[in-house]
């Protein structure tokens, strides 16, 4: 008869206490697997953290923090400060080449001021409201002189100031930096033709506007359907400014910046910056100018300081949505600022 298997008897003296003490007391882990402890359920500070991480890697997340890394609240300043100095010397060339073309119709120098007011509210007169400047003081007395040359030079030089600062903002939301003097002159062409760029979308939106009112009124009367006509005007008002937004967007980025992302985040970031935009436009200068009206040292210069503040909102407005449009790698904690990418 063969000896019992050691595996098969039952424990004695201190394997048969332990086997005892382990029956009273089972191991947590429930599944019988020695060691294994349950995780803790998380916290309500470990779920803010995760949902923190989460929007660090997230897509808007990302583009928020390019804007922060790259200055972009001190960009949008210099774009603000540049713009009111240049704002004027853009007018007057503007309105001085628009009337020579247009010359006395008077329907398209009322549309094209109203397209002026609904980007730089309360700066020029319009048939509706009063502004900080006459239309008619912005009128170039072009002359053959030398004195002449000089003021349409200077006039010029100080009309690239704005578009120069926004070009340096949008490329430094797609991480770019421009460096030596190739890139220099490079950054003045660019810079010009973003300003002819944008001056032909503010005078495009006034023809198109007054295109499609007028032909627009011809269809509802051909039809009688006249009553209708405010309530179609209004909406076709509203998608011919949602479009040239959209479209300068794309300028802005493609031909100001030098920069060439794909198309459907392109296309997409000018419905953003456009559907934005037009959402300021429609509240009007009421957004920024509240806080003014409380501060008897602002109200002074009330005109001025509105200017200031609703280009820097625009401005703030173009340079997230580019940041987003650059869609920018997650920074690594503990990184500190982004080394812009010379070009």
């Amino acid at each position: 008869m063969s000896a019992p298997d050691e595996s098969t008897r039952p424990p004695r003296g201190a394997g048969a206490a332990h086997t005892h003490a382990a029956a009273l007391s089972p191991d947590p882990a429930g599944d019988g697997v020695a060691g294994h402890v349950d995780p803790a359920p998380p916290t309500l500070v470990g779920r803010g953290m995760a949902a923190f991480d989460w929007w660090q890697r997230s897509r808007p997340g990302r583009a928020l923090v390019r804007f922060g890394a790259r200055g972009g609240r001190v960009l949008t300043g210099g774009i603000a400060y540049a713009a009111l100095f240049s704002v004027f010397a853009v007018l007057t060339i503007g309105w001085s080449v628009f009337t020579a073309i247009v010359g006395n119709n008077e329907e398209l120098l009322n549309r094209m001021l109203r397209a002026i007011d609904s980007v730089l509210p309360g700066l020029v007169d319009t048939p509706e409201s009063e502004g900080l400047i006459d239309p008619s003081d912005l009128q170039l007395t072009v002359t053959t002189s030398v004195a002449g040359v000089v003021a349409v030079g200077v006039l010029v030089l100080s009309a690239l100031a704005a578009t120069a600062a926004l070009r340096t903002g949008v490329r430094a939301m797609f991480g770019h930096e421009a460096v030596g003097p190739e890139a220099a002159v490079m950054g003045r062409v660019r810079a010009l033709g973003g300003l002819i760029a944008i001056a032909l979308a503010v005078v495009l939106s006034a023809l198109l506007t007054t295109a499609f009112g007028t032909v627009l009124h011809w269809v509802l009367d051909l039809l009688g359907w006249s009553g209708s006509g405010n309530l179609l005007l209004r909406a076709g008002g509203l998608a011919v400014a949602f479009t040239i937004d959209a479209a300068m967007f794309v300028l802005i980025v493609v031909v100001l910046g030098g920069e060439d992302p794909p198309r459907r985040d392109l296309l997409l970031g000018s419905v953003f910056a456009a559907t934005a935009m037009g959402v300021i436009r429609y509240l009007g200068t009421s957004v920024v100018s509240g806080a003014i009206d409380r501060t008897p040292v602002l109200a002074t210069f009330a005109v001025a300081v509105t200017l200031l503040l609703w280009v820097n909102l625009m401005a703030r407005i173009v340079l997230l949505v580019a940041a987003w449009v650059a869609d920018p790698p997650t920074m690594p904690r503990g990184r500190g600022a982004e080394v812009p990418t010379p070009t």
